[in-house]
C-alpha cells in the first residue's frame, strides 16, 4: 500500500490528563482507538490520514474493565475481544451477541466500544443495543466531567454531541435481567455496512405472563437509529403469548407506518423481514428466553 507524502503529527499520550490537555491544544485532532474505521473507511490505493492523530492506546485508565451486581463499567480503549473473554459469568447473552455482531473475530482485538460509540457520521453496530439497555458514557475534558446516556449521543439531526475537546472515556452498562431477547444483524454482508444493512434489538420484560417492559430499536448505520417510546408502551399490560391478536395486528401496523414516514428503511423486503422478527417474537416470546 502505498501512502501519502505528507506525514501526520501524531500524539501518543501515556495518561488520561495528558490526552485531555493535547485535545484541548489540537481540538481538530482525530482520535485513534482501535483505528478499524479509520482504516476500514480508506479507499483506493493511497492511504490518507488526517493531519494530525491522537492516540489513546497508551493509556491505562481507559483500558479498564470491571462488573458490579447492577453494571458493566467498560473503559473506552478496552477490546471488543476482551470483553467477549470475559464470559457468561460477566455479559448477558444478549450483549454477548450484540458485541460478536460488531466486527469480524480477525478484529475484534483491535476494535473497541468507545470507538464504536465515537465514530462521527454514522451509528455503528453497538448504538442499538447501547440505546435499548440504556447505557451511558462518561465524557471528559480538561474542564471536567460529565454523563450522557447514549440516547443523547446524538442530536435529533444526527450530530454527534461531543465538543472538539471531549472524549469518551467509558460506558456503563445497566445489567437488568430480560425475559426474552433478540439481536439481528440483516443485510447481504453480516459485518458489512451497505444499502441494505439493519440491526434489530427486542429486549422484554414478563410478570405471570403479562408483558411488563417492551424495547425495541433499528439501526442501519446511517447517523440516526429508529426507536419509538410511545409506540413501545402499546403493549405494555398485554397478557402473553399474543398469538395473532388484535393488539399485536394494530402494534405491527402503527410500527410499519411510522417507519414509512420516517423514511428509516430503503427497501421493502427489509420492512418485511422487520414486521416478520417483530410479530413472530411477540407471538411467542417465551421460546426467546434469555
Amino acid at each position: 500500500m502505498q501512502y501519502n507524502l505528507t506525514e501526520p503529527s501524531i500524539y501518543m499520550p501515556t495518561s488520561l490528563a495528558e490526552a485531555l490537555v493535547l485535545k484541548e491544544r489540537h481540538p481538530t485532532a482525530t482520535v485513534y482507538a482501535g483505528g478499524t474505521y479509520l482504516l476500514w473507511n480508506q479507499a483506493g490505493r493511497l492511504l490518507n490520514l488526517p493531519g494530525s492523530i491522537l492516540s489513546l492506546q497508551n493509556i491505562k485508565e481507559l483500558n479498564r474493565l470491571g462488573r458490579t451486581e447492577t453494571r458493566l463499567d467498560v473503559g473506552a480503549m478496552v477490546s471488543i475481544q476482551r470483553i467477549l473473554r470475559a464470559g457468561p459469568k460477566v455479559l448477558s447473552p444478549l450483549l454477548a451477541t450484540a458485541l460478536e455482531g460488531i466486527c469480524p473475530p480477525s478484529v475484534a482485538t483491535m476494535a473497541t466500544l468507545g470507538g464504536n460509540l465515537s465514530v462521527p457520521d454514522r451509528c455503528m453496530a453497538s448504538f442499538p443495543v447501547m440505546h435499548v439497555l440504556d447505557a451511558r458514557c462518561e465524557i471528559r475534558s480538561s474542564k471536567g466531567t460529565r454523563w450522557v446516556p447514549v440516547t443523547g449521543l446524538r442530536s435529533p439531526t444526527g450530530e454527534l454531541q461531543l465538543e472538539p475537546i471531549e472524549l469518551i472515556t467509558r460506558i456503563q452498562i445497566p445489567m437488568e435481567e430480560w425475559n426474552f431477547h433478540i439481536h439481528r444483524r440483516i443485510g447481504s454482508f453480516s459485518y458489512g455496512i451497505t444499502a441494505d444493512s439493519l440491526i434489530l434489538v427486542i429486549v422484554g420484560k414478563t410478570y405471570r405472563g403479562m408483558l411488563t417492559e417492551f424495547r425495541f430499536a433499528l439501526g442501519n448505520f446511517s447517523s440516526h437509529i429508529y426507536r419509538n417510546r410511545d409506540l413501545e408502551t402499546l403493549l405494555i399490560g398485554a397478557r402473553l403469548p399474543l398469538g395473532k391478536s388484535k393488539d399485536l395486528k394494530a402494534f405491527l401496523y402503527a410500527i410499519q407506518e411510522d417507519l414509512k414516514n420516517q423514511k428509516f428503511l430503503s427497501y421493502h423486503v427489509q420492512m418485511e423481514r422487520v414486521l416478520y422478527i417483530l410479530q413472530s417474537t411477540l407471538s411467542n416470546p417465551f421460546q426467546y428466553s434469555a
